[in-house]
């Protein structure tokens, strides 16, 4: 007999998803890849700002055509709706009446404004759950405050310890907190659904990104309330490893090296041959080469500089005015194995194209390939993680704008067949 299939997570879960850009949908996704059939509600005279957003198919914009877009929204249908038109707020209501979940980004007020804020669309059930999900939460001084992304990472303080030390901030060159902050807020809706399970209850989930963004700062802000420290930019190097960088080879690529114990010392010491500077005094204890950072990279530089070779050279080369036997040279490749055997964290500073093809990756089927209407068959990121009995499904790519409008409209707001011809025309769709 054939083995029944699981449940998922999710199943039988309905989502009006009105977030936009990372954060919102991300959380929306992990839902709708886990069971859920969310729904995004977008409108062409105003649409989801990641659908103006590189990169784009052939390098043309095209609201259909952001792979930045569709890499958040896989798993999920669209319907297109127009807010400012007489009827959209309208047949908005009747959609979120046959959802459970209602999930929101934009700026505290702006759901209000059309009748769509918990208040007005959980009145007579007592069972919608919504979360909003703005920068700086519905309340305070900065509430009412815009941005994205890269606003919220040096509000959070991310771009306070992003940089050289004696240089300005400069960030993460993402937007570091879109891929942080919907961990905590998946986690915040998955709890919110627990309750009304077992309590038939919904609730409003009033949730700060700059609050949850502080929670990635590690030991900075208690280093501060305890210390009265205040952490500072370190560049590549850190407060409790040394060496801690990335070293240059000789075919252009970068190896980062980590050495945070005597043990990862010890084993990078060995990798190198033991070379004297290695054993000097002041190399001896942690705390000492924390201390000498930069002496460290100039050994280290020098060494993946001199030992390291390109793919196409010969393995063993003769240094110029040396004598005795040849010098063995190591690929990049060779390099991190060679680390690795002795215990030293290590890796290569890898591109979006090796990445792509990264055999670890591929084995642990991280990316899906999905055919898009528009784009054509493309990539797309699954879930970091993999749960044993329910595994995540990426079910197919990312909506057109109002690709799922004849679906939306008839099958579960409830309009005609002529009804649906009617608003087509009327411009409610747009």
């Amino acid at each position: 007999m054939a083995q029944q299939a699981r449940k998922k997570p999710f199943e039988g879960l309905r989502v009006a998803d009105f977030a936009w850009v990372g954060v919102g949908p991300t959380v929306s996704k992990y839902l709708a890849d886990h069971g859920a059939e969310v729904i995004r509600i977008e409108s062409s005279t105003y649409p989801e700002a990641l659908r103006r957003v590189g990169p784009f198919v052939n390098d043309t914009p095209n609201i259909d055509g952001s792979g930045y877009y569709a890499n958040f929204n896989s798993s999920k249908l669209c319907m297109s709706v127009n807010f400012k038109h007489p009827r959209g707020p309208e047949l908005v209501r009747r959609l979120v009446a046959k959802c459970d979940v209602v999930t929101e980004s934009y700026t505290p007020g702006t759901m209000a404004r059309f009748g769509f804020d918990y208040e007005s669309l959980s009145a007579g059930r007592d069972d919608l759950l919504m979360v909003s999900m703005p920068l700086y939460g519905q309340t305070g001084p900065w509430a009412n405050y815009m941005g994205y992304g890269h606003v919220l990472q040096a509000a959070s303080g991310f771009n306070h310890l992003t940089g050289w030390e004696d240089g300005p901030p400069i960030g993460t060159g993402i937007a570091y907190t879109d891929f942080l902050v919907p961990h905590f807020a998946a986690v915040a809706v998955i709890a919110a659904l627990d309750y009304r399970r077992r309590t038939g209850k919904g609730q409003f989930i009033d949730f700060s990104q700059l609050e949850a963004g502080v929670h990635g700062l590690g030991t900075a802000i208690l280093d501060w309330t305890a210390n009265g420290h205040e952490q500072i930019r370190l560049g590549n190097h850190d407060m409790e490893a040394a060496p801690h960088n990335a070293y240059r080879c000789r075919d252009g690529r970068w190896v980062a090296v980590a050495c945070a114990t005597e043990k990862h010392w010890e084993g990078l010491k060995a990798a190198l041959g033991r070379p004297e500077w290695c054993d000097m005094d002041r190399m001896r204890r942690r705390w000492q080469r924390l201390n000498e950072q930069k002496e460290i990279d100039r050994h280290l530089g020098y060494w993946f500089e001199d030992y390291t070779r390109a793919e196409t050279e010969e393995e063993f080369q003769t240094e110029e005015g040396v004598e005795g036997p040849p010098v063995r040279k190591f690929t990049t490749k060779q390099v991190v194995e060679l680390f690795q055997s002795f215990g030293v964290p290590c890796g290569i500073v890898q591109s979006a194209e090796e990445m792509h093809a990264d055999p670890q990756l591929a084995h642990r089927h991280h990316y899906w390939k999905l055919e898009h209407p528009y784009m054509g068959l493309r990539t797309y990121d699954a879930p970091a993680f993999r749960l044993s009995e329910t595994p995540g499904e990426l079910t197919k790519a990312a909506p057109m704008l109002g690709e799922d409008n004849e679906y939306v409209y008839k099958d579960l707001i409830g309009v005609s067949d002529d009804e649906f011809v009617e608003l087509m025309a009327s411009g409610v769709m747009e």
